[in-house]
């Protein structure tokens, strides 16, 4: 089988999705490996059973349980979007049944691989940005800082919002997504009075007729968005500026940062859920056991019990027994 159906479909859906270039490119990834499976098995249309088959023929490959679970989420999508538009894009009836909707996906063990900021550095980020606020950048800047800190806004969600999606609703300023949607989809965050605040100074300062909300005052791309490699330099610019350089802090650890305050402060798991917009609880269960790891208090107790216990004057020579075993 030289060409498969299912590989003019997956470009029309990575076209009609409003993906991030890479998770475009994950897709696509998947997307051929799969295809690739297929025909070598002389699979015109997959069954779950097939797909069970394919996964396991991963598994044996020795790829992670990360990298199988984009290539099972990329699957998902895609059959998901095809029942969906079946009739539309004029399909066999065959795709108008989803094979995926009952395969479920890898698990992963999440964890927060980047720093989650101090109140402290989460103050200093804020303020110091916006004590410095001289020329239109640094409004941009200390807009966008505070906006993530607050909203547990991803990257890429920055880089797309436009002001049109910067509104009023129920009396409180809101910025919709669109990023990652099904058509027809409305999601949005709420807007902390601050980053409002810090957003309309920006705003008031442009002279421009730029849709997008951010944008860049040196270089503007084509299509007026920030580029690629906007945050990278942007935010070493930030750290340097706040004296919080080698920390390993990264842009994304402000999301992270968001869903761990709103913890700290009293916010319920299921109210961080909503704040970070994850589908599965599971994703907002690690900042829960980061905050109670973080409030642990174990090592110090350790300490004190073993140093109670060996009060008395007899301190030392607990030290030397201990010292002197063999194992």
């Amino acid at each position: 089988m030289k060409i498969h159906p299912l590989e003019a479909m997956t470009e029309c859906y990575l076209k009609e999705k409003n993906l991030s270039d890479r998770t475009t490119k994950d897709y696509r990834i998947a997307f051929k490996y799969f295809i690739n499976y297929l025909k070598e098995q002389g699979i015109m249309y997959a069954k779950r059973s097939d797909v069970f088959r394919y996964r396991e023929y991963r598994r044996m490959l020795g790829h992670s349980s990360h990298y199988i679970y984009v290539h099972i989420s990329a699957l998902k999508g895609l059959y998901k979007y095809l029942r969906i538009n079946q009739q539309k894009l004029g399909l066999p009836e065959i795709y108008g049944h989803d094979v995926m909707a009952e395969v479920k996906n890898e698990r992963i063990k999440h964890g927060i691989k980047k720093p989650i900021l101090t109140i402290s550095q989460a103050r200093q980020l804020i303020l110091r940005t916006k004590s410095v606020r001289k020329y239109l950048w640094q409004y941009r800047d200390h807009a966008i800082i505070y906006l993530m800190m607050t909203s547990g806004l991803r990257r890429i969600e920055i880089v797309h919002a436009k002001v049109s999606d910067y509104q009023e609703k129920n009396g409180k300023r809101v910025l919709y997504i669109h990023q990652g949607r099904e058509k027809g989809e409305e999601d949005y965050v709420k807007i902390a009075s601050g980053a409002r605040k810090a957003i309309d100074d920006y705003l008031k300062k442009r002279d421009d007729d730029n849709p997008y909300l951010f944008i860049s005052h040196k270089k503007v791309s084509k299509d007026g968005r920030l580029s690629r490699t906007f945050f990278r330099y942007m935010f070493k610019r930030v750290l340097r500026t706040c004296d919080l350089e080698n920390q390993g802090i990264t842009p994304h650890c402000l999301r992270h940062t968001a869903a761990a305050m709103n913890l700290l402060r009293g916010g319920s798991l299921s109210q961080t859920k909503e704040l970070m917009r994850h589908k599965n609880i599971q994703s907002t269960l690690v900042y829960s056991d980061y905050i109670s790891r973080m409030k642990d208090d174990s090592e110090t107790q350790i300490e004190a019990f073993i140093l109670r216990e060996v009060s008395g004057g007899n301190y030392w020579k607990f030290l030397d027994e201990f010292f002197d075993l063999d194992d």
